[in-house]
């Protein structure tokens, strides 16, 4: 470690429940600082991580929250430069601020840092490698942007010179990066509330891309090798022939990537089964991309072919649903089934959700704005020879686990 984590013995985290501030509180808990933070009283994945590694937090926002003496305050993207009664204390104080990504990248840049971006499948992707790398005992570091079922962490903390990281486009935030490699899954127009058009999307990549030398470079091929999986999906095929393209180019040996591949159980919220409920199947996946919702789709009908699906589609953020609107309808009407469940605007948007009840009007779907009501109705209305499925990047989850822990009527 060196520059501002060099010398710290504490940090606090504003918004610790978040994906990436999880993974970077394990990374400087691993380092063997003193890690604390605080966020809202939503559950996510997360919590069982941050409780399974003694990391403790706040349900809450307050000033008192922030320890006496604490030498750095990282943050939320959602929280940095927002009204956050705790970021308005930490700038008063004169406490060292920053986003997660800026921490992360104090470790990355000075490793062999592997990068992995893309629209979709970047979370997949990362941990296949990841686990090729771990299995062949390159031992990485790696920060994830799911939970890894194998982990039961969306990061792992190695020893060695590699750290491998899921690298979001969102606000620039990859721009943090200099990585030794990069793998592209692929581009298709995203977060039309920060990219305006598809051109500055794209330029954002060629920006990235262009830090690692072209051979360092790798695009997934479409064509080639395929691999005994877990999970199903053509998908879940490029993902691994992506991996595959970068560990073999690190000189692991083909025989052990197809070995580790084919013990690779997938991570959370990635066609992740909870079971039965009336004799309904149960699923979530966290597509929430008009291709990722034809791939999951796809992947659904290559293991159930005979089965009806019933999709429970909760929209992420109004823009992105507004912007890819028609794209939305197109995949979601390849299902037998769809409903959709009230926009989860995160922390990022706030107001009526228009675009939700426009999108289940445009599919002649039901429209459920709240949990408890999309809940309700399906335990009334599932049967057997069903696939169930919530689908999106929020906690439309939350259904399906319901439904996996009730009692049948």
């Amino acid at each position: 470690m060196k520059k501002l984590f060099s010398h710290i013995q504490s940090a606090y985290f504003i918004g610790i429940k978040g994906v990436g501030m999880t993974a970077f509180a394990q990374v400087l808990k691993a380092k063997g600082v003193s890690v604390s933070g605080s966020d809202t009283t939503e559950q996510f994945f997360t919590d069982h991580i941050l409780q399974n590694l003694h990391i403790p937090y706040t349900e809450g926002f307050d000033e008192k929250n922030i320890p006496d003496g604490v030498d750095v305050v990282v943050a939320s993207p959602a929280y940095l430069g927002s009204d956050n009664p705790e970021i308005r204390a930490v700038e008063q104080r004169g406490i060292p601020l920053l986003s997660w990504h800026a921490g992360v990248a104090e470790f990355f840049n000075q490793a062999y840092g592997i990068a992995v971006c893309g629209t979709n499948g970047k979370s997949t992707t990362t941990a296949m490698l990841g686990f090729i790398l771990e299995y062949a005992g390159y031992d990485p570091t790696v920060v994830v942007g799911s939970r890894v079922n194998a982990w039961q962490s969306n990061a792992r903390v190695g020893s060695s010179k590699y750290f491998l990281i899921e690298a979001d486009e969102y606000k620039d935030a990859f721009l943090h990066y200099y990585p030794a490699m990069v793998l592209i899954t692929n581009i298709e127009y995203d977060h039309p509330d920060y990219f305006p058009t598809k051109e500055s999307y794209k330029k954002s990549f060629d920006t990235f891309m262009g830090r690692a030398q072209k051979e360092n470079v790798f695009h997934t091929p479409q064509t080639g090798k395929r691999f005994s999986l877990k999970m199903p999906g053509e998908y879940n095929q490029e993902n691994a022939r992506l991996a595959y393209a970068a560990a073999s180019s690190l000189g692991v040996k083909d025989t052990v990537i197809e070995e580790a591949l084919a013990r690779f159980t997938g991570l959370a919220r990635r066609f992740e089964y909870y079971g039965e409920y009336k004799g309904a199947m149960l699923y979530d996946d966290y597509a929430h991309h008009p291709t990722e919702l034809t791939a999951f789709i796809q992947g659904v009908r290559e293991k159930y072919s005979k089965e009806q699906l019933i999709v429970l589609f909760q929209p992420h953020t109004f823009s992105r649903t507004d912007a890819l609107f028609d794209d939305f309808v197109e995949s979601l009407s390849r299902a037998d089934q769809v409903a959709i469940l009230q926009t989860y605007g995160s922390a990022r948007e706030v107001g009526d959700d228009v675009i939700g009840e426009r999108l289940a009007h445009a599919l002649q779907s039901k429209y459920f704005s709240s949990l408890s009501e999309a809940t309700e109705y399906f335990r009334a209305t599932l049967g057997v020879n069903t696939v169930f499925a919530t689908v999106g990047a929020g906690d439309g989850w939350q259904v399906v686990k319901a439904l996996s822990q009730a009692k049948e009527q």
